[in-house]
C-alpha cells in the first residue's frame, strides 16, 4: 500500500515542529535555590584507611542533609549519613560515615572493581568540574571498598562505565556505622584553572536491604527509566572552597610487555611464541584538554563479547571495550539522545581494529579530547596494519585480507544557553586506493530539565555513491514522575554508507513514538508499575510501508526490587527479497502479519542467590518461533560469584524447523579489591563456536595490573568437538605519573 508521504511529511512536521518548539515560546523554568558545600584544605598527611582517624576530619563540619529519591521522593534518609570533604595540592578527599541501626542486614557482596557496586550498600561523589551541568566524573565505593568510576557526558543521558581513573579508597565496617574514605587526584580530572574553583557536586547513599536510594542535591525518580538518575548533572549542588590548585601538565607513561604462546590447529598446529611491547603515553597539554598517544596497541585482557543469535535481516550490536577508544569517548558521541538512535552513526569505534572479530594490528594512534571555552572537542587518528589470514584458515568464506589503513574522526561541540548544544562531526576511512568520507552537524535544545528536543543530519562521501547519502533526524522527549512521551522521526538514504560509524537499516524513513505511564500504587508490595504503548513504522524511499510494531509493555516492580514483565507485539513485515534466517531455512519475499507475547521474572541481583526467566512465544513470518531466556546468579560471598545463562529458540517453519541455543557462564572468585581470577565459558550453536577464557588480574600499584590470559575456541559443528585455537599470554602494565 503507497502512502502519500510527502503531503503526510508536511503536515506531520508542521504539528511536531509546533509542539516541540513551545517550550522556547513558553519561557525557561525558574532557577531552583542550589545547595553549597566547602571542601577544606588540609596539610595533614590523609592515609587511605577507611577510619577518618586524623584531625582534620574532626575540624569539617559535616553535610548531614540528605533526602530520599526512593522509595519516599523527598523524605530525609532513613539512616543518619555525613561526610567531610577535605583538599590539598593533589587529591580532593571525602569522608563518608554511613550510620546504621542493624549493621546485620548490610549488603556487601562485591570485591570487583566496576561490578554491580549499585546493588550493594554504597555511596557515591558527582563532580561536575566544568560547573556547566552537562557532564562530569562518577565514583562509588561499597562497604567492603570495592570501586566504580564512569565518565558521563550529555547532561547524564549518556555514560562510559569503562573508563578508570587512577584513584584510592578503603571502607570499613564498624558495629554501627560503616566509613569510606576516597582520594581522587586532581590530576584525573579536567576542569577549567582559575585560583578560586567552584564545581557542580552532588552525593548519594544507597541503603539495598530498604531499595531506598538517597542524594545531598535532589534527583526526581522520574530519571529511574532511561537514564541513571546518579548521573543526572543538572541536578546537582556546588562545591566551593578550592583554592590555589595549580595541576602542572602531567604526563602519564603506561608501557606494556606481553610475552606468550599462540597454538592454532588451522595452521598447521604449530605453537608459536609471542613477545610483544607497546607504550600508552597521556599528556594534560591543559588542565582540560588531554592528549593520547599509542603505540603498538594489545588488548589481550580485554573479555570476549557476549555471544548473541541473530534471526534477523540486520547487524547485531557489540559494546567497545577497549580502553584506549573508551578514554574520552563521550566527546566523540554524536546526536546523543533516546529518541535519535544516531550517537554512533558516523563513529564507531570497533570499526577501527576490528574485522569479523578478528583483531587487526593498531601501529599507532592518537587522540586529544576536552573543552576549549565553550567549546567539547575530539579529534582521533589511528593507523591499523594490513592484515591477510588467507593461507591460514580452512574456508575461504573466513578469509580476511584488509590493507594498512587510517581512520580519522574530529569532533566539534559547543555549548549554547543552559544545557544546550550545537555541534558537527567529520569522519575519513583511507587505504592505498579508497577512502570513505562522512560528515553532519547535530543539536540538542533542552528547554527544561525533563525536555529534550534533537536533531542530526549527516553524509557519506565515497567513489561510488553519488547520491542518496543523506541521513537526518528529529525528536524530543518529555517526563515526569508519572508520564513519558517520545517521538523521533529518522530518514536514511540508501547509499548512506558510514564505514566507520554503525548503521542497522538503510534507504529506510522510520516514525516512532512511544509513551509509559509510572503509577506508584504502594500497596500489594508494589512499588511502581511502567506501562504504555510503542509504535514503530518503516516505510521504503517510495513511502509504502515495508514494518509496523505495535507494542505495548508493562513491568511491575516491587518493594524487594522484583521484577515482573508482560509484552505483546504486532508485526507486519514486507520483504521485497528472499532472507535465510539460518543455514538451509529461506523466507520468501511477501507480506507477513504475525503476533508474540512475553512474560518474564526478574529477581533481586543483590541476594545471594538471584536470576531471571522470560517465555517468548508467537509468530515468526510464516512460521512460528517460541523458546526462553533463563539466568542464575549464585553470589554465596564477596568472594565467589558464579552467573549463568541460557537462551533457547525453536523456529517452526513450512521447510521444516530448527533449534538456536547460547549458553554463557561466568564464575569469579575475588581474593580482595586488587586481585581476582574469572572464567567465562560460551556456547553458541549458530555458529558452532565453543570459546572459553580465562583471566587472572592483580592491580599491584594503583593504575598497574598484571594480567593472565588464556583463551580457547572450540568447533562443534561436526560429530566431535575440534580445537581451533588457543592462545596463552600474560600481560604486565606499570603506570608513571610524571
Amino acid at each position: 500500500m503507497a502512502y502519500p508521504l510527502k503531503s503526510w511529511k508536511m503536515r506531520f512536521f508542521f504539528s511536531l515542529s509546533l509542539w516541540l518548539l513551545s517550550p522556547m515560546l513558553a519561557g525557561a523554568t525558574p532557577e531552583v535555590p542550589q545547595l553549597r558545600a566547602e571542601a577544606h584544605r588540609t596539610s595533614q598527611r590523609i592515609k587511605i584507611d577507611g577510619e577518618l582517624g586524623e584531625s582534620d576530619w574532626k575540624k569539617v563540619e559535616p553535610i548531614r542533609r540528605f533526602v530520599q529519591i526512593e522509595p519516599d521522593e523527598g523524605k530525609p534518609i532513613s539512616q543518619p549519613t555525613e561526610v567531610r570533604i577535605l583538599y590539598d595540592n593533589r587529591n580532593l578527599y571525602f569522608g563518608f560515615t554511613c550510620f546504621d541501626n542493624d549493621i546485620s542486614k548490610l549488603v556487601a557482596n562485591e570485591l570487583r572493581r566496576d561490578s554491580r557496586l549499585w546493588e550493594n550498600d554504597s555511596v557515591y561523589v558527582l563532580l561536575d568540574t566544568y560547573n556547566d551541568r552537562r557532564g562530569g566524573f562518577f565514583f562509588r565505593v561499597n562497604a567492603l571498598g570495592a570501586m566504580q568510576d564512569t565518565s558521563i557526558t550529555g547532561s547524564g543521558d549518556t555514560w562510559n562505565s569503562n573508563w578508570d581513573a587512577v584513584w584510592t579508597c578503603r571502607a570499613k565496617i564498624n558495629e554501627d556505622n560503616w566509613t569510606a574514605e576516597i582520594a581522587i587526584p586532581f590530576s584525573q580530572l579536567r576542569f577549567t584553572q582559575s585560583d578560586v574553583m567552584e564545581w557542580g557536586m552532588n552525593l548519594g547513599r544507597k541503603i539495598s536491604r530498604n531499595n531506598e536510594e538517597a542524594t545531598w542535591a535532589p534527583v526526581s525518580k522520574a530519571y529511574r527509566e532511561g537514564g541513571v538518575r546518579e548521573f543526572r548533572t543538572a541536578n546537582i549542588g556546588s562545591l566551593s572552597g578550592l583554592k590555589g590548585i595549580s595541576p602542572s601538565r602531567h604526563i602519564e607513561l603506561l608501557p606494556y610487555v606481553l610475552p606468550g604462546f599462540a597454538l592454532s590447529d588451522v595452521d598447521d598446529s604449530q605453537t608459536k611464541r609471542v613477545l610483544d611491547i607497546g607504550l600508552d603515553v597521556k599528556y594534560g597539554i591543559t588542565p582540560n584538554l588531554t592528549g593520547d598517544l599509542t603505540f603498538n596497541t594489545d588488548f589481550a585482557q580485554v573479555e570476549a563479547d557476549r555471544e548473541q543469535i541473530n534471526l534477523t535481516r540486520f547487524s547485531l550490536f557489540f559494546p567497545e571495550k577497549r580502553p584506549f577508544f573508551l578514554e574520552g569517548s563521550g566527546f566523540f558521541d554524536f546526536g546523543i539522545s533516546s529518541t535519535a538512535w544516531f550517537h554512533r552513526l558516523l563513529f564507531y569505534s570497533r570499526r577501527i581494529g576490528l574485522e569479523q572479530g578478528r583483531a587487526i594490528p593498531i601501529i599507532a594512534g592518537g587522540k586529544v579530547t576536552g573543552k576549549i571555552g565553550e567549546y567539547g572537542v575530539g579529534f582521533l587518528n589511528v593507523l591499523t596494519d594490513e592484515f591477510d589470514n588467507k593461507n591460514s584458515v580452512a574456508d575461504a568464506d573466513d578469509a580476511i585480507v584488509v590493507p594498512r589503513t587510517n581512520f580519522t574522526v574530529l569532533r566539534a561541540k559547543r555549548d549554547i544557553f543552559k544545557g544546550s548544544t550545537v555541534g558537527l562531526i567529520a569522519a575519513n576511512k583511507q587505504d592505498a586506493e579508497t577512502y570513505n568520507r562522512s560528515a553532519g552537524i547535530d543539536f540538542a535544545y533542552r528547554p527544561f530539565d525533563n525536555m529534550d528536543v534533537n536533531g542530526v543530519w549527516a553524509r557519506t562521501f565515497d567513489e561510488e555513491q553519488p547520491d542518496q547519502t543523506d541521513a537526518w533526524t528529529f525528536g524530543s522527549r518529555w517526563r515526569n514522575d508519572r508520564f513519558m512521551l517520545e517521538g523521533a522521526y529518522m530518514d536514511i538514504g540508501e547509499n548512506f554508507n558510514p564505514e566507520v560509524g554503525f548503521v542497522q537499516r538503510k534507504g529506510v524513513r522510520r516514525l516512532r513514538t512511544d509513551m509509559r505511564y509510572t503509577p506508584w500504587p504502594g500497596v500489594l508490595g508494589i512499588r511502581r508499575i511502567i506501562t504504555g504503548p510503542e509504535i514503530g513504522l518503516f516505510f521504503n524511499p517510495d513511502g509504502e510501508l515495508v514494518t509496523r510494531i505495535l507494542t505495548l509493555s508493562d513491568w511491575v516492580n516491587f518493594e524487594s526490587d522484583d521484577w515482573l514483565q508482560f509484552g505483546a507485539q504486532r508485526i507486519m513485515e514486507r520483504l521485497d527479497e528472499d532472507f535465510e534466517v539460518h543455514e538451509g531455512f529461506v523466507i520468501p519475499a511477501g507480506e507477513y502479519h504475525f503476533s508474540k507475547v512475553a512474560i518474564g521474572i526478574f529477581t533481586d541481583r543483590a541476594e545471594k542467590i538471584s536470576g531471571h526467566f522470560r517465555l517468548n512465544l508467537g509468530g515468526f513470518f510464516n512460521g512460528d518461533k517460541n523458546g526462553f531466556e533463563s539466568g542464575v546468579n549464585f553470589n554465596p560471598s564477596p568472594q565467589v560469584l558464579i552467573e549463568s545463562r541460557y537462551q533457547f529458540n525453536r523456529v517452526t517453519l513450512p521447510a521444516g524447523s530448527f533449534n538456536t541455543h547460547v549458553v554463557g557462564t561466568r564464575a569469579v572468585y575475588s581474593v580482595s579489591t586488587t586481585l581476582f581470577g574469572k572464567l567465562y565459558a560460551q556456547w553458541n550453536s549458530s555458529r558452532d563456536v565453543i570459546s572459553t577464557n580465562f583471566l587472572l588480574n592483580y592491580i599491584y600499584n594503583p593504575g598497574s595490573d598484571f594480567y593472565l590470559v588464556f583463551n580457547q575456541n572450540y568447533d562443534s559443528g561436526g560429530a566431535a568437538i575440534k580445537h581451533i585455537d588457543s592462545t596463552l599470554v600474560a600481560k604486565m602494565t606499570y603506570w608513571w605519573n610524571l
